[in-house]
């Protein structure tokens, strides 16, 4: 049976997403990383699956929608940025965010409870909501921290809140330009 590389996420504003792309435009030439998100790609994870087969997808859909319906929108907004990784060599530049953090977490913590019977372990880590920009520092130098608090307030000087209106099912394309693909969208509060 064939699988599919799924994952679940809440979508990134349309004015945000422009925001990030332009701080993305400038970051580059600054900050050497080997691999950029494509603007399209961006979004928050509430859960990452791998490997799904048709039928377990199928099952992870209707979960969704029964914890979307029972889920009210909230805001959500951009915060700062920041890395994962040695401080020398991140493996990953992010973006922050704030807003309604309890309904972020509330909605996490949904998903991955409905998910687990699925055969979807819990994370053994806590959930740290980051919106991932670039991925692989390849500087020589140190990642120039001040740079980074600069870069960022002039991204919050753009329309930096939405709402989260919509959690979405990703299908991953590895090589493929935008990398993800809606699967199906679940509206919260529908």
């Amino acid at each position: 049976m064939s699988t599919d590389r799924l994952f679940i996420a809440i979508p990134v504003g349309g004015a945000q997403r422009t925001a990030l792309q332009q701080l993305g435009n400038t970051l580059q030439s600054a900050l050497p990383f080997s691999k950029w998100v494509h603007p399209h790609d961006l979004h928050l994870t509430l859960k990452f699956l791998g490997d799904t087969d048709p039928v377990t997808a199928k099952r992870v859909g209707e979960k969704l929608r029964e914890i979307t319906a029972g889920s009210q929108p909230f805001s959500l907004g951009l915060s700062e940025l920041g890395t994962f990784g040695r401080p020398s060599s991140p493996s990953i530049l992010w973006m922050g965010v704030r807003g309604d953090m309890n309904a972020l977490a509330a909605l996490q913590a949904k998903v991955e409870a409905a998910v687990a019977p699925l055969g979807f372990a819990p994370e053994d880590r806590p959930f740290r909501p980051h919106i991932t920009m670039a991925r692989k520092y390849k500087g020589e130098a140190a990642l120039p921290e001040a740079e980074l608090r600069n870069a960022a307030a002039d991204a919050l000087s753009a329309p930096s809140e939405w709402m989260a209106e919509h959690v979405i099912l990703y299908r991953t394309h590895l090589g493929r330009q935008p990398m993800y693909e809606a699967v199906d969208t679940f509206v919260l509060g529908g």
